[in-house]
């Protein structure tokens, strides 16, 4: 039963899904995010436990701060969600360089700082807990869905071998890890350059939500995750088909691609 929680990336999408999901429950939820205006909207809405925080995912500083806020208000943590993540489109071969780096920033060294910043005090805690990593369907392959969007992919990849690392490396703890794998989900990340900072190249906010853009329910993405929590499930899935659908593709060409290698080599080689 998660009692605390810390959610970054909360003030929207799968994020504030999980949120409301866990003051459902009973639970106090520090909703944190950049879009800190949002986040406190949002937790008023939700009530008394919620309680909003600031938090740059892109920033080691900003991370440690939130830890030391979220451990004084909460007095433990016991869920973690490293949720907060963004996207640039295009090939990566024409990736201008700030996106690489804003991306990767995020999307990696984001989930990163925050176990350096949490998982030490949840270990001391001694008793279970989770930290929950936000990894994607492009963690599992490459979906023909969403279009070309190369370095998001990159890094969504990274974060799970971040979560396999990080699982073997708290084996002997009790402090757990999880990565959920969305597939589409109706959220902001459409939209991602709107909280781009300035050393990355600034915001640009598309006004309109690109047509096709249709995913599943953000509480109801919210709902599958907490079940898959609840069932100790290290992969996370907020859908069957279309993640099988990737899951295999890939698969499926490095079978192929070993049984080649067995023939040239031999099964033994």
């Amino acid at each position: 039963m998660i009692e605390t929680a810390v959610v970054t990336g909360a003030a929207s999408g799968i994020g504030l899904g999980i949120a409301r999901a866990l003051i459902a429950q009973g639970a106090r939820v520090v909703l944190a995010d950049i879009e800190i205006d949002r986040a406190r909207a949002a937790a008023n809405d939700l009530g008394a436990n919620a309680l909003a925080m600031p938090v740059d995912q892109a920033d080691e500083a900003s991370i440690v701060a939130l830890a030391d806020t979220a451990f004084g208000e909460l007095g433990q943590v016991d869920a973690v969600f490293a949720n907060a993540g963004v996207g640039a489109g295009g090939p990566i071969y024409k990736t201008p360089q700030r996106n690489i780096d804003w991306v990767l920033s995020v999307n990696l060294m984001g989930p990163l700082w925050l176990a350096r910043a949490f998982v030490p005090r949840m270990i001391a805690q001694q008793g279970p807990s989770r930290f929950v990593v936000t990894g994607s369907e492009h963690s599992l392959g490459l979906p023909d869905r969403g279009g070309q969007a190369s370095i998001y992919t990159i890094s969504k990849h990274a974060v799970l071998g971040f979560a396999e690392t990080l699982r073997r490396d708290l084996a002997e703890t009790q402090v757990g890890v999880s990565i959920i794998c969305p597939a589409v989900v109706t959220t902001d990340i459409w939209n991602p350059l709107r909280t781009r900072h300035e050393r990355f190249g600034g915001p640009r906010i598309m006004e309109e939500r690109p047509t096709g853009q249709v995913g599943l329910d953000p509480d109801t993405a919210a709902a599958r995750i907490l079940d898959g929590l609840a069932a100790n499930e290290f992969y996370v899935f907020t859908h069957g088909a279309d993640i099988a659908e990737v899951h295999d593709a890939q698969s499926s060409e490095i079978e192929a691609a070993l049984r080649r290698f067995a023939e040239r080599y031999g099964a033994d080689a």
